[in-house]
């Protein structure tokens, strides 16, 4: 059965990056989800602004595949340009959509992980200092809702420019 991740998070995970900027990234063992369809993944990934563009979830499933021989990686792309860790609550939308197209997902494939990039949007105004305890709550309702999966954490920033 395909592996899948969910992918979640703001623009950074959404992707902003300029497709013609960088190769692309195509494989035949890694799909995405669209329109409740496994297709070939392509950039852009995520449809959520009319500037998406490269994000960091091609090159993951690249090197995920290259350490997986004999397995296939479809995404689940649910990021949303812009959105703050609130919008990421249990009981608001975008929680919910995710979780609806990762059950859906999980129909034909195994969900074995999450990949996770937001905290801009919390950075200012004081946000950060409530946002570990929020990441923990959104994590805990992702494992209650999709089957108690269990993650590993990889922390990531971004370079200055």
């Amino acid at each position: 059965m395909m592996k899948s991740i969910l992918l979640v998070g703001q623009s950074n995970m959404a992707g902003r990056g300029f497709i013609q900027d960088v190769p692309g990234l195509r494989h035949e063992r890694v799909k995405m989800l669209r329109n409740g369809r496994w297709q070939m993944m392509a950039e852009p990934i995520h449809f959520d602004r009319e500037v998406a563009g490269v994000g960091p979830a091609a090159s993951f499933a690249a090197a995920w595949v290259q350490a997986h021989p004999d397995e296939e990686l479809g995404l689940i792309p649910c990021a949303e340009g812009g959105s703050t860790i609130d919008e990421w609550a249990s009981d608001e939308l975008l929680m919910r959509h995710a979780i609806t197209e990762a059950k859906f997902a999980q129909e034909s494939s195994e969900l074995i992980g999450v990949l996770w990039h937001q905290g801009e949007s919390d950075s200012l105004n004081g946000g950060y200092q409530t946002y570990a305890a929020k990441l923990t709550a959104v994590f805990n309702h992702l494992r209650a809702a999709l089957g108690n999966l269990i993650y590993q954490s990889l922390r990531v920033n971004c370079q200055p420019f």
